[in-house]
């Protein structure tokens, strides 16, 4: 098993949580991918889904060093920083890597929103090890020596700008692509991302009646025509609008694997081993 990945899924939404007895299946957290192999974890953001995989992590004694990547930090992708179990672990490393924006460093962004006054604790108080890294466009990063694992990022449209990450292994590949407002062709630059990927995850944050220009998301339609374009072998949908109640994401879910067989609707628990 140390070089497979376990692919697991805490979060779904976009915008916002929600907790409604009609948001039970697919889920009500936002945005949080874990990827597992050996002793390590990558997690693609820190939506609200974060904090039941930090309580899960601080139960296990198996994997001490997390690689946390953010596409951006929109509310709804950092809020499960908030309370996440780890920070308060000395036996944790924390790797943090996300942008600077407008002339403001990461780590300066992070601090500003994790601590006082929007917060009664920063990383001053965080008993674990944290390493920050500031990455940016088109750029290649190896986690660690020992490990075979890159990771490439990708510049998306959407309000502030977003990242896009490929994860490459042994023979396998994931492509992320959150917060990402496609065109209406598939766009030749940014076909790498998800080149013969085994798994994209797609942001499916709205349906075509709803989706608005400018406004940095995308549908299923656009995600499986990008997985035909970019010759990928299984698509999941997520990042869905918190409007959008578990009978019409059934529908949307039905509607979509009629036309694909390769396409799944992400929900709260769900997972896949590559």
């Amino acid at each position: 098993m140390k070089d497979r990945w376990r692919i697991r899924v805490w979060g779904v939404r976009g915008s916002g949580p929600v907790a409604e007895d009609n948001y039970l299946y697919y889920g009500g957290n936002t945005s949080c991918i874990s990827v597992e192999w050996g002793t390590r974890m990558l997690i693609l953001d820190a939506g609200s889904g974060l904090s039941k995989l930090g309580e899960e992590l601080k139960r296990q004694k198996k994997v001490q060093r997390l690689d946390i990547f953010f596409s951006h930090l929109h509310l709804d992708h950092v809020l499960g920083l908030f309370d996440f179990a780890p920070f308060y672990k000395p036996e944790f490393t924390i790797h943090l890597y996300g942008e600077a924006k407008e002339g403001v460093s990461f780590e300066k962004l992070l601090k500003r929103l994790i601590g006082p006054p929007y917060w009664p604790v920063g990383f001053a108080d965080f008993r674990a090890k944290i390493v920050l890294h500031e990455i940016g466009d088109r750029q290649c990063i190896r986690l660690s020596d020992e490990e075979d694992v890159l990771v490439r990022t990708f510049r998306a449209r959407h309000p502030g700008g977003s990242l896009l990450y490929r994860l490459e292994g042994k023979e396998k590949c994931l492509s992320y692509m959150l917060d990402y407002e496609a065109l209406d062709t598939p766009e030749e630059a940014l076909l790498f991302c998800a080149r013969k990927a085994d798994l994209i995850i797609w942001d499916a944050g709205y349906i075509s009646e709803d989706l608005q220009k400018g406004w940095g998301h995308s549908t299923w339609e656009q995600g499986l025509d990008f997985l035909k374009a970019s010759q990928a072998k299984e698509i999941w949908m997520t990042h869905y609008h918190r409007r959008y109640t578990d009978e019409f994401l059934h529908q949307q879910e039905a509607l979509a694997q009629a036309s694909c067989a390769f396409c799944r609707f992400a929900r709260e628990g769900m997972e896949m081993i590559l």
